[in-house]
């Protein structure tokens, strides 16, 4: 008898050391998570790493498609604050009207974690913040040195599809790449910034900058979407081409590091070639994990000074193999991906 006591013991000291998701009476833990949008191969990415993390440890996750509106991200805010789950992860789309339903959410007693987003005023929240623009920079001036190598006497016409008004993503990842950019190419032509989180959009929006001046040859997307907007309006065109990974008329780079987008710059044929990778994996767990910190008592629920900081990184087609891309998909984006096969390599 004395055995079995000291092996549950054992037992319920190694659940507590995994971040025990069970509340202090006894009831399971139920997360909800108000995401940015879902239709962003990205964001459904982060989905599914944290429903994976949230059955690891026993946790009930309830994920809130948040449509990119803040009306819609408002709803789900309230909803999960009318369910009294015991913990919310967020995305804001926009930060103002999100920090509300943060703080209605803190006076019911309900922590808080915002994903990406810092607080920015008085009503405080922890953050599990992406550390883009370094990366960012880094991957505008990779793409500024290789164009000068392909392009020796070409200056730089740039067009970024990017939504200033999500100020988040807007800096820390096409001005970041643009600086990156400016490194190399001080004198660069910064032709057109438009578009939103959509791919019909950026396929418009390069069509018409393609019409208006074909010389430009440099095409930055915020993200996948506007990334693989942008390639195949290009495609459509005649354009968006390589051999054997030399460009032949511009160069396109994004940020997420979808399937879509590596697989582009997989592809020695295709003019497609850098994307700033985001770690599903490693974030998702990181929000899950300051949750837990949160509704244990490990952290107080404004305390915004241990923000978890995820660093981002670039992968393109010039220092990266096939394999080390493969190995990178199944790590963060938990998927078995033969790139040889998909591309008839």
């Amino acid at each position: 008898m004395k055995r079995l006591l000291v092996l549950l013991l054992a037992v319920a000291m190694c659940a507590a050391m995994l971040g025990c998701a069970t509340a202090e009476e006894g009831k399971k833990l139920v997360i909800g998570e108000v995401f940015w949008g879902l239709h962003d191969s990205y964001q459904h990415a982060h989905q599914v790493q944290t429903q994976k993390y949230c059955d690891e440890l026993g946790i009930e996750f309830i994920p809130i498609d948040g449509q990119m509106s803040a009306e819609v991200q408002t709803a789900g805010m309230e909803d999960l604050i009318a369910r009294k789950v015991d913990g919310i992860i967020c995305q804001a789309y926009d930060q103002a009207s999100m920090e509300l339903s943060i703080e209605m959410a803190q006076e019911a007693g309900i922590p808080v974690v915002s994903f990406v987003n810092v607080a920015s005023g008085d009503i405080l929240y922890p953050s599990v913040e992406i550390s883009e623009e370094e990366g960012a920079i880094q991957m505008g001036k990779l793409v500024g040195e290789h164009f000068k190598e392909a392009f020796p006497d070409t200056n730089v016409k740039l067009v970024t599809i990017s939504d200033p008004s999500v100020e988040w993503a807007h800096n820390q990842r096409t001005l970041a790449f643009v600086k990156g950019l400016e490194e190399v190419f001080p004198d660069l032509e910064y032709v057109f910034n438009g578009g939103e989180s959509n791919r019909e959009v950026a396929y418009s929006v390069t069509d018409d900058v393609l019409q208006k001046d074909p010389g430009c040859n440099v095409f930055f997307g915020y993200d996948a979407e506007n990334g693989m907007g942008a390639i195949a309006a290009l495609e459509a065109a005649g354009r968006g081409e390589a051999e054997d990974y030399a460009v032949k008329t511009e160069f396109v780079a994004s940020v997420d590091g979808s399937t879509e987008e590596i697989l582009k710059i997989m592809d020695p044929s295709s003019s497609y070639v850098a994307t700033l990778a985001l770690r599903p994996s490693v974030t998702a767990r990181a929000c899950v994990d300051m949750m837990l910190k949160l509704i244990n008592g490990e952290m107080d629920m404004h305390d915004n000074t241990q923000n978890a900081k995820i660093p981002s990184y670039v992968i393109n087609c010039w220092d990266m193999s096939i394999d080390d891309t493969e190995a990178f998909l199944k790590d963060e984006w938990e998927m078995d991906l033969d790139i040889r096969a998909e591309l008839g390599l």
